[in-house]
């Protein structure tokens, strides 16, 4: 075997290998699984994941994940006061990574009887088109908004545009999941903290099109009606006399 054909074995090996640990990560369906119940609280999501990086640590690991959704909202915005589960990726796990964040989750579901196994899941990186999983990681790393940091995990919260881009996807009826009663709010704190990483006050509406063809959402009329709840929920929420998407 030549040296290009082993380092190729390899690079396939271990693709398969990460693919396997992201499996182990992403919840089981169960008949609840579509509508689950938001039960953890800023203190039991923030002592879970201090169980998860003392596990990490003790075993000389030091692993960054970047979330999305409901624990970016209960642990770093504070605008809601439960979640179900802390949903991340991170394209440039190791193997390594993986074992660690598997036992560590485990290991705080076993402090925590509160926990499911299906608390702490990457089941998210299904739903990222695989060509944006690398860009969307640089970036959050780039950026680095940290919404957890203790020795042994670091949790960032993902690129705004992306998370807002999600929640007005499923508010126009995208995706595999109905809207939820969040989900407007979530999609008027993201452009927000959008805005407020970036110094400006409006995002064109060209501007967000152009964020669904990149990350290969379908924009319809129905995109057009969420714009303008939007719209009116950011003037309510932040008291302000104008648009933020123009």
């Amino acid at each position: 075997m030549s040296k290009d054909e082993a380092i190729s074995r390899y690079s396939r090996l271990r693709q398969r290998r990460n693919a396997d640990r992201l499996r182990d990560l992403a919840p089981r369906r169960t008949s609840g699984h579509e509508e689950p119940l938001p039960n953890l609280d800023y203190q039991t999501l923030w002592n879970a994941l201090n169980n998860v990086a003392a596990y990490i640590d003790r075993h000389g690991g030091n692993v960054t994940v970047i979330a999305v959704g409901g624990a970016v909202n209960t642990i770093h915005l504070r605008s809601r006061n439960a979640t179900h589960d802390v949903d991340f990726f991170n394209n440039q796990l190791t193997v390594n990574d993986y074992e660690l964040l598997i036992r560590g989750a485990r290991d705080a579901v076993r402090r925590d009887r509160r926990l499911t196994e299906e608390w702490f899941n990457n089941r998210t990186i299904f739903f990222i088109p695989q060509e944006r999983r690398n860009e969307l990681t640089e970036e959050a790393l780039l950026i680095h908004e940290v919404i957890f940091r203790a020795a042994g995990l670091t949790v960032l919260a993902a690129p705004w545009q992306y998370s807002f881009s999600c929640k007005v996807d499923r508010l126009s009826g995208g995706g595999l999941n109905s809207a939820r009663s969040y989900d407007l709010d979530d999609a008027v704190q993201y452009i927000h903290r959008y805005l407020l990483q970036r110094g400006g006050r409006q995002v064109n509406k060209s501007t967000v099109r152009g964020w669904f063809v990149h990350y290969q959402l379908q924009w319809t009329h129905a995109n057009e009606t969420v714009i303008a709840r939007v719209n009116a929920a950011y003037r309510a929420k932040f008291h302000v006399g104008y648009d933020v998407i123009v």
